[in-house]
């Protein structure tokens, strides 16, 4: 009988978990309480952190080359659908801080200005307040990469918004409004007008605001004729909204059981398999249930830090008046499991008291020196945490917190398990 796989989180960990599990004939069930941590990202698709590819590229004195992904990943990613990831070169995303950077791959919404030469970008002025035309088009054609490649960026009028409401909505719900092919029909008539007003350009730059469902940037390219995209944000971008609906949509075709529920704890069972042969067996309790459910493997996927995965507790949260009644280790995994929780050697080096670190020293990268959000999560043999528990994406401590990581080891955790 096919083995019995529970992925715990539905970002882009558990996603490749339960694809890989898929794939190799499990029966896959993904669980989640919420929003996962891929929601919150902003649609570029790293393998290692972007400022590394920077410093080197700047040591070398050029572009770094991008190596092309493991067949797997590669499948897996043509299977969401979402992303664009080039078989030999680095994307080159604007982003909204004024900042050009480098990325493995991008959300499709995204501008790609790596094709770019010696060309003007027009930026359109929307009154919008996380949107500055005028200032980011000086940043960006400031741009050490901009200067190299012969980019200007040129801020233009054009009316993007068309309802009083759009200065104020979220990003989402302006993007979500881009889904109707009559709005995006609207929009064209408006950046085509633009293009004329302008004397034409190489590509036009947007704010996060092209669709909410799917990415609707290259239906808008493709009429237009010139490439037409999204500049990069932090938290809250529609890419997280794009990257929810290509995953249940793959869970759907791939015939993953999806459920609803906050797991509280995931315990060894009685030494035999989901379906009484043999096997490691795990039972998960999943708050306000009862019974236990019961799998051959689970694999956590469940963020690290900065996703809740892995939570800051230290040991004075719960002191009365006094001292805390004992030392002990300032984090703890959001579930009670029988893995082993701790820092990657060295990550901290500065401890201020009995309480823990300093958050505001070591919670950052410096350096080589990985920070807490990157260092702080589960221990480890690969993906192996337990006997039947393996680990993915960011919970692993030690890991690049990248888009491309979790992917990996989303895979290995589904292919092992």
């Amino acid at each position: 009988m096919a083995r019995s796989i529970l992925v715990i989180g539905a970002g882009v960990a558990g996603l490749a978990a339960a694809w890989s599990a898929r794939r190799r004939g499990a029966r896959v069930t993904v669980i989640s309480a919420g929003v996962g941590e891929t929601a919150l990202a902003g649609g570029a698709v790293d393998d290692v952190p972007w400022e590394q590819v920077e410093r080197a590229g700047r040591l070398l004195g050029s572009d770094l080359p991008a190596g092309d992904l493991a067949p797997a990943a590669r499948q897996f990613a043509a299977e969401l659908g979402l992303w664009d990831v080039p078989h030999a070169a680095a994307a080159r995303i604007a982003t909204v801080a004024g900042r050009i950077r480098p990325a493995r791959g991008r959300d499709r919404a995204l501008l790609d200005l790596g094709p770019l030469r010696r060309t003007r970008v027009l930026v359109p002025r929307v009154p919008r307040a996380a949107w500055d035309a005028d200032a980011l088009a000086e940043a960006f054609t400031d741009e050490p990469f901009a200067r190299a490649r012969g980019l200007r960026f040129l801020p233009v009028d054009a009316p993007f918004l068309r309802f009083d409401d759009e200065r104020g909505i979220a990003d989402g719900d302006l993007a979500a409004r881009h889904d109707d092919p009559a709005r995006l029909s609207w929009l064209l008539e408006r950046l085509h007008q633009a293009l004329e007003g302008a004397g034409g350009a190489g590509a036009i730059l947007l704010g996060p605001w092209l669709g909410a469902r799917a990415p609707r940037a290259e239906a808008l390219s493709a009429r237009l004729g010139v490439p037409v995209g999204e500049a990069l944000i932090g938290a809250g971008s529609p890419a997280g909204l794009r990257f929810e609906a290509a995953r249940d949509a793959l869970l759907a075709a791939i015939e993953v059981t999806q459920r609803h529920g906050r797991v509280r704890a995931v315990a060894a069972g009685d030494g035999r398999g989901a379906a009484g042969g043999p096997g490691d067996g795990v039972l998960v309790h999943v708050d306000g249930e009862d019974v236990p459910l019961a799998a051959d493997a689970v694999i956590l996927a469940i963020g690290g830090l900065a996703g809740g995965g892995v939570a800051y507790a230290p040991p004075e949260r719960g002191a009365g008046p006094d001292l805390p009644a004992r030392g002990a280790a300032p984090f703890a995994l959001s579930i009670a499991a029988p893995v082993t929780l701790g820092d990657a050697r060295g990550a901290f080096g500065v401890v201020s008291s009995m309480q823990g670190p300093e958050l505001d020293l070591v919670a950052w990268p410096r350096g080589d020196r990985l920070g807490a959000l990157e260092a702080v999560g589960v221990r480890c043999e690969g993906v192996r945490a337990a006997p039947g528990i393996l680990v993915a994406g960011a919970t692993i401590a030690g890991r690049a917190r990248t888009v491309l990581d979790a992917v990996t080891t989303g895979l290995r955790a589904g292919a092992e398990a």
